[in-house]
């Protein structure tokens, strides 16, 4: 091959490459779709019944009314936070389809005083340590969830240890 048209036929197959690679190549191999924010399905407050199911305890507790509130995160299209009436909660999740969502570890807390065998004022704490969850609501229908995890209660003063037992909170829209 001739020196002359070797060198052109290297620069033309450089022009070309960069003037491919400018415009991107013309491939649109990204086919992943945008995500669309569903939250609005289930975000909102939503009166409730609380189920509470210890494990070992032979019956579950009756039911009790609460509010669950369930918020969208900022800067996110899938990302929402828990709040249940009466609790302190640091719960978040994420949507999972259309309208259902994960409910990330984290805790509920709740503080409330008792009194001592000597009337003294003292205090007993529990906590939820929630390990999973999963949840929906489907169009026209209630909120629904279930939550795993463990059920702490110290009582300072009042019971001389610490308890943990394994529970289930079973959530339903009333």
């Amino acid at each position: 091959m001739n020196p002359m048209f070797r060198t052109l036929a290297l620069t033309s197959a450089a022009a070309l490459c960069l003037f491919c690679a400018a415009c991107d190549g013309g491939n649109d191999d990204d086919t992943t779709p945008e995500l669309k924010d569903t939250r609005s399905n289930v975000s909102g407050v939503h009166p409730v019944l609380l189920s509470l199911i210890v494990t070992g305890v032979p019956e579950a507790t009756d039911p009790f009314p609460a509010t669950l509130v369930v918020g969208e995160e900022a800067n996110s299209k899938t990302d929402l936070r828990f709040a249940i009436t009466g609790l302190e909660c640091d719960l978040t999740g994420a949507m999972t389809g259309e309208s259902t969502f994960k409910v990330n570890p984290g805790s509920c807390d709740m503080t409330f005083p008792t009194e001592g065998e000597q009337g003294q004022q003292e205090s007993c704490s529990v906590q939820l340590n929630v390990t999973q969850g999963t949840g929906g609501k489907e169009e026209g229908a209630k909120i629904h969830a279930t939550l795993t995890g463990t059920y702490s209660i110290n009582c300072i003063g009042t019971v001389p240890f610490p308890l943990a037992l394994p529970l289930t909170v079973e959530i339903v829209g009333s």
